[in-house]
């Protein structure tokens, strides 16, 4: 008699044509139900957060959200919860409490490496709330290990490291040269150190190239980069064959909410160098003079020293680390512990 299938509501957000709605936390969302929808243990239907990206729009679809909900979670075993902080203190704990009155396994995931940061800031009473609430899900999925040693000090359990991850992808590193191409792939807004790169740029002779991908924040335009050169927003698919024209990654960034960014791990698996900051979580990921460089958040003098130190010889040696990090974050392994979870 064949077994019945694990049945799992997948609540998260997914990318569209909107920039808005392309980021780090929703590509990965993406990868994660595009791969469970292929396991054949489970049954996986997806529950939409977002679907309006314009201005005000986010208040509508968190309005409705909860109906939405309400009307399809009776069906499922599961419920898995993929969301970014907003979520975390206003619809996720209200969905939680349902899905424990009804006796649902609650898995929840929170993005980003800077909730335990928000949780110590928060009032009392409404830490109190997600302690009853999202912080009494069956399994607490964290980005960082940062994260989970907060919250293990503070006697919750059952926290599971999941980092964010990626597919493997096919590489022959013996053929790669050092060419001084530099790529930065992220939004393109101040906290991610777009300004430093651009004042590195001005500095660096005419053998380097630095090219800038990216939805562009408020703060600039097509016009704000001189040497180095704003070429539009990649589609998702096109982000490894994109990064495998350069040599190194940046991301100077100094963002509150980073995490583990999706960049990172897509770089790692085609055995790509990167150039980072001393910042949250980032050091988990990018071990100086190992796989890349770790320097001081703002600062362009060390972004510049960092860039300069990259030449054919080490070049090589962080290829080969840079590829030895990523299987930590083969999102095939990843993907495997998350339905171990579900089946539980």
């Amino acid at each position: 008699m064949e077994q019945q299938k694990i049945r799992v509501l997948f609540i998260g957000n997914k990318t569209s044509n909107n920039n808005k709605s392309i980021g780090g936390a929703n590509t990965y969302t993406e990868a994660l139900h595009f791969h469970l929808s292929n396991n054949e243990e489970i049954e996986v239907y997806f529950l939409e957060i977002r679907k309006r990206w314009y201005k005000g729009g986010q208040i509508l679809d968190y309005i409705t959200f909860p109906f939405k909900f309400l009307s399809v979670f009776h069906k499922f075993d599961v419920i898995s919860i993929h969301a970014t902080w907003d979520f975390h203190i206003t619809l996720g704990p209200l969905l939680v409490l349902i899905s424990k009155l009804f006796k649902k396994k609650i898995i929840y995931h929170f993005f980003g490496g800077q909730f335990h940061k928000l949780y110590n800031s928060f009032p009392s009473l409404l830490r109190k709330w997600l302690d009853k609430t999202i912080l009494a899900s069956n399994f607490k999925l964290m980005e960082t290990k940062r994260m989970i040693r907060f919250f293990s000090d503070l006697n919750f359990k059952n926290f599971v490291w999941f980092p964010n991850s990626r597919m493997p992808q096919s590489v022959n590193l013996s053929l790669k040269e050092y060419s001084k191409k530099f790529v930065f792939i992220s939004r393109v807004s101040p906290t991610k150190g777009i300004n430093e790169i651009i004042n590195v740029a001005g500095r660096l002779d005419s053998s380097f190239t630095i090219d800038i991908y990216g939805p562009l924040d408020q703060s600039y335009n097509r016009d704000s980069f001189a040497e180095a050169n704003y070429r539009g927003v990649l589609k998702p698919e096109d982000v490894v064959a994109t990064l495998r024209k350069y040599d190194v990654l940046l991301l100077p960034t100094f963002h509150d909410g980073e995490g583990y960014p999706g960049i990172f791990i897509e770089a790692m698996s085609i055995g790509m160098p990167i150039i980072t900051t001393k910042w949250n979580a980032l050091d988990e990921l990018v071990e100086d003079n190992f796989n890349g460089k770790l320097i001081k958040p703002k600062s362009a003098d060390e972004l510049y020293d960092a860039i300069l130190s990259i030449n054919q010889s080490n070049f090589k040696k962080y290829l080969n680390n840079a590829l030895e990090k990523f299987d930590e974050f083969n999102i095939e392994l990843v993907v495997a512990q998350l339905v171990k979870l579900y089946k539980s």
